[in-house]
Formats: C-alpha cells, structure tokens, sequence
C-alpha cells in the first residue's frame, strides 16, 4: 500500500489506520503550510484533502501504459555459453531464442551485475526482458507488457506446451519440442491474475491441445490448476515429473532423449463425473494441512457468519425494496478492491448500465462521484467487471453461463451474478423437475470454472401483519423449494423500515440460513446500513448505532 500512496506523490511512512497529513497539491500555496489538510485511510486506500478535494482511492489506479524496451543485441560471452551448456542448454538453442547479454541493475543486491536477457518477442517485436544474474535474482522490464514467452513459436500449431520458466521453455526445444512457450513470472501460491494470459488470449483460441508443464511443487500445482481453468481442462492435459522439480532438472540429469519420453507421456485431468483419487491427493493433503480457501465479503461482522469458496453457490432472496441487489453490489465491490478478482454480472433490473456503473463507481470511491472521479475510475471498472448483455438469447439460463464461461477464459473471471433469477426465460418449463435441474447447472458450472455464483431471486408473494414483513427464506422463492436444498449458501438482506441510522438510512438485517461448508461461516445474523453520505458504502452497525435507531414505521414495502 505504501508504494500505491508513493505513486500519486503521498508519503504515509510506515504508518496504518486513519490520520491527516499535509496535502503536496495544495499547502504550499497557502499560507497556513503546514496544516494537515488530506486525510489518509491506509487500510482502504482513500484520501481527501478538505482544502483542495483533491480524493480518490490508490487501489483505483489509471490503465497501465506499457513502454517498449530497448533491444540489447550483446552477444553471449563464453561464460555464459558454458553456464548453459551445464544445463543442456546448447548454443544453437540460445542463438535460436535471440539471448543475448547485458549490465543491469538489481534492486535485490543494489548493484549493478551482468545479466542473461530473455528476450520476449511477439509478431517479431521485442515487447518484455527479463534479466536474470548468477545468483538467479530477475527483474523484468519496467512498464513493460507482460506476454508469454515465445508466443510467436505457438503460433500456427494445434498442439503447443507451456511452462513455467525460460530455461524450461528450452529445456523443451532441446528435446525436439518446438511448440512452446512460457510464463513471463514464474509461479506465486495466491497470485494467479495472470495477466499475461489477458494480454495474449488471442493466441490460445484456436488451440486444440495444450499440455501443461508446471513445476512440481505446491506453486506449480496452482498454476497448472488456474491455467487448466482458464483454458479449459477438456483440451489441457499436463505432465508429472515425477521425483524431478521441472524439465530442465530431467534434462540435466536423464538427457533429452528421458526428457522427450516424458513429454510424450501426458495426463488427462480427471473425467468428468470420475473422481480418480490419485489426481487430488496433493490437495487432499492441502486441504488436510490448510483447510480450504475462502474469502471474506466484508459486510459489516460478515466474518463471522458468511465467506464464499469457489465452485459454489449463494442464493440470495429478500423482500422487494430490502437492498438485495445493492448488498451484492456491495460484496463484489469489496471483492474487486481487496481480492482483485473479475466479476461478470447480469443485472437486467439494475438497468441502465449507466446507473448501474454509477453506483458501483460511488462505492468503491466511498463518495458521490464527479466527472473526474468517475472518469478516474472507469481503467479500474473496465478491469473488473464485465456485463452481459440484455437480449432475447441471453435470457435464458445456458446463454448467461455460456457468456461467463467465455470470460473466465478470456479475463479470469472469479465471480458471477445473476440477478435476479426471476427475469430469466422460463417458458421451456414443463413439469416440477425443471428448476431442480436448472440449479444442477448452476452446480456444475460453478465446480467447471472455479468461481463463485451468486443468484438473486425473489421470494414469492407474502402477506405481511401490520404492515411489517416477516423475513423470508430461500424456502418462499417462487417455482421451488430446490434453492434451500441444492444452494450452497442461503442469505437473506431485510430492510428494517424505520430504523434510520446515523448514515441516513434504514439499518439492514443480514440473515445467513445456510451454509454448507462449515469452514465458511455458520447460521446467524448480523446488521449493516448503506452510509448515503460516502456512496452508498455499507458500514457495520454497532451498539450506539442500533440505540439511535429509534423511530419506527408500519409502512410496507
């Protein structure tokens, strides 16, 4: 967080929490210089100075302008030659893949060093370096765009292999395969954005095989799992090295000739509907050791009651006017902000786009946004979310999934909406199993794609006493009684009506009725208010807050 505050000219040090410095846009205009005008939230990343309103978030950052690095045509000294001859790697090889040589500075020893340049080309245009010295440290080129390497070797082939590294990516080539590339950034455990793969989609489209080459440990596991994800595991299969780390080590120790046969060998990733217990034993033990991932959705004392794992479900039912739509909204602005995931929404009664985007700009700005801010926003908005369109074809079920599945492939999307069920075409409807087997596809696209769903639905007509509602629940949305049964998760939003808290709203009850993996959460409820006077945000309500809450009214929805 600091170096994002660093960026736009902020100094925090190593401070956290809220505070006030002196704002560097206006104080040294005025007179009083040293009067702490901007205020600083670490933790969320906003700031506002009161003087000049010069506001915004630093996790709300411009598109990144790529800069195109200067070619280094040094030839490969005799050293060098001999250092990858030790590793299988010919010299042939090297000439073949443009390494070349070159002095460069390393921020991991603060000092210059001579460095082997992995030259990163696409359509024949040097577009990334990487630099890597003798004590294996590695900076890529500032601001450059992030590609495979060797994504113009992939070009016109069917079959290709992706690895996890360049050395393997030659490793590959030395043993006769010629369709190969790499990833630019090697393998991080809970960094798979990928934004390489968004930046060269493109290339992957027409590919009928792709076999994966991760490294056999815990990271490489990751990334061979989001990269099957991403492109599908019916065309992706991978190879196990067995007691080896990655290629390079078997083509060190066996030779091409073991290296080759290895390759040759590829795995399928499970069938499916076949669980073959041999392809999850690592993460059995992971999840033996860790237990399973999940995130939390940031609502007020959510923690306690409710986070979401992918390959699930929540439904998500409430009274018309309660703030369903508004609550999910919410949930998958935290998740862009503070996970970086992509989310995919289609929202046809939050139509028009226009107020849609507007509402999602003022929560993750925690204002009512300006042109400036608005426009200040949208890079990061155009990163995040995507929205399927409202026509014909996509009202039905299978052309909203079919939308999504092609952006996990072509963004890495996490996170998908539906919203609300009740808008969807329904008219192939024939007898009591048809919702049953709707939400079956819910399931298994969920488990397909790794993400997770959240399905908005209405509850069905409801009498209320005295004008007050009871709560629903997922039991009382129309058509069925499958969306308690086959949901992951159950919550409902209820708005209480006339219990107006400090943040000029009414106070909204969150009821979690369901949850399936008890990792997860637990049945419960917990209270949060949207703040009208910061966009819309939903804060938590405390103690004092539900003591203020006071008036009451028998007005129904």
């Amino acid at each position: 967080m600091k170096e994002k505050f660093l960026d736009i000219g902020i100094d925090i040090g190593n401070k956290s929490g809220n505070y006030h410095i002196v704002c560097p846009k206006c104080s040294h205009t005025r007179k009083k210089s040293k009067d702490k005008c901007l205020s600083i939230n670490v933790e969320k990343g906003l700031y506002n100075c009161f003087h000049c309103s010069w506001s915004g978030n630093v996790n709300v950052r411009a598109k990144k302008q790529y800069v195109k690095p200067v070619e280094v045509k040094s030839p490969l000294n005799k050293k060098t030659i001999t250092w990858f001859a030790n590793r299988g790697i010919s010299e042939n090889t090297l000439v073949n893949w443009k390494i070349t040589e070159s002095k460069e500075y390393f921020s991991q020893v603060k000092e210059k060093r001579n460095a082997i340049n992995f030259n990163y080309y696409r359509e024949n245009e040097l577009v990334n370096i990487k630099f890597r010295d003798g004590n294996k440290n590695f900076k890529l080129y500032k601001n450059a765009e992030l590609i495979f390497y060797g994504i113009d070797r992939i070009k016109t082939m069917d079959k290709i292999y992706i690895t996890e590294g360049e050395i393997d990516a030659l490793s590959l080539f030395e043993s006769g395969i010629f369709s190969v590339c790499s990833v630019p950034n090697g393998a991080n455990v809970g960094n798979q954005r990928l934004e390489y793969l968004d930046n060269c989609w493109e290339s992957f489209v027409d590919k009928k095989e792709i076999i994966l080459c991760t490294d056999n440990d815990q990271a490489g596991l990751s990334l061979r799992e989001e990269l099957a994800r991403r492109f599908g595991k019916g065309r992706c299969k991978y190879i196990d090295f067995g007691e080896y780390k990655d290629a390079n080590e078997i083509l060190i120790n066996l030779g091409s000739a073991e290296l080759r046969s290895v390759l040759d060998k590829p795995k399928n990733f499970p069938i499916e509907g076949v669980l073959n217990i041999n392809d999850i034993w690592d993460s059995v033990l992971n999840y033996n050791e860790n237990g399973i991932s999940n995130y939390s959705v940031r609502l007020g004392n959510s923690k306690e009651y409710y986070n979401i794992s992918f390959g699930e479900w929540s439904v998500c039912t409430g009274i018309p006017n309660a703030g369903k739509s508004d609550v999910i909204d919410q949930i998958c602005v935290n998740l862009a902000l503070h996970e970086d995931f992509r989310i995919a929404m289609f929202s046809p009664e939050s139509f028009p786009y226009e107020a849609h985007i507007k509402r999602l700009a003022n929560k993750i700005n925690e204002k009512d946004c300006d042109t400036e801010s608005l426009n200040n926003t949208k890079d990061f908005i155009i990163e995040h979310f995507d929205f399927v369109k409202i026509d014909l074809e996509n009202l039905t079920l299978k052309g909203i999934l079919d939308a999504f599945r092609q952006l996990v492939f072509q963004k890495g999307t996490n996170v998908c909406v539906i919203d609300p069920y009740n808008m969807l075409d329904h008219s192939a409807q024939k007898d009591f199993t048809y919702v049953g087997k709707l939400l079956s596809e819910i399931t298994q696209f969920c488990q397909q794609t790794n993400t997770h769903l959240f399905l908005v639905a209405h509850p069905r007509k409801m009498e209320s006493v005295n004008g007050k509602y009871r709560v629903p629940n997922p039991y009382d949305i129309s058509q069925s009684s499958d969306f308690f049964n086959k949901a992951y998760n159950c919550i409902t939003v209820y708005r209480n009506l006339g219990q107006q808290t400090q943040y000029l709203s009414d106070s909204v009850s969150i009821y979690v009725q369901k949850v399936k993996r008890k990792e997860n959460g637990m049945q419960g409820n917990f209270m949060v208010a949207p703040d009208f006077r910061n966009g819309g945000v939903y804060k938590e309500i405390n103690e004092y807050d539900q003591k203020i809450s006071t008036q009451k009214s028998d007005i129904p929805f």
